[in-house]
């Protein structure tokens, strides 16, 4: 990942930390969510989910496709909650099974 990428997510990181009350209660285990890609890194991807500006997700590798390429930045993913990592405050996803409308 680019120094760029680290700096854009270490500043989401702060705004995730001051939010991470109501990021939980916005975002609860089994909620569908449409969210663009920020960056992509070794171990997954993190994404911008719509409506909650302040939350970071992660889309860990192992729950992508297999043999297919990450997906590229600015590309919108349909996802699910799986859940919060508070020690990190991150919002933990997976692929939707079918769209999100």
């Amino acid at each position: 990942m680019s120094p760029d990428a680290w700096s854009l997510l270490d500043g989401r990181a702060e705004r995730a930390r001051r939010s991470w009350t109501e990021t939980k209660s916005a975002l609860p285990v089994g909620e569908r969510v449409r969210a663009r890609v920020l960056a992509t890194i070794r171990f997954g991807v993190f994404v911008e989910i719509d409506g909650q500006p302040d939350a970071l997700g992660l889309v860990e590798i192992a729950t992508l496709p297999r043999g297919g390429e990450l997906p590229a930045i600015g590309v919108y993913l349909d996802l699910v909650v799986v859940n919060h990592a508070d020690h990190n405050r991150q919002v933990r996803l997976r692929p939707a099974t079918e769209a999100v409308e």
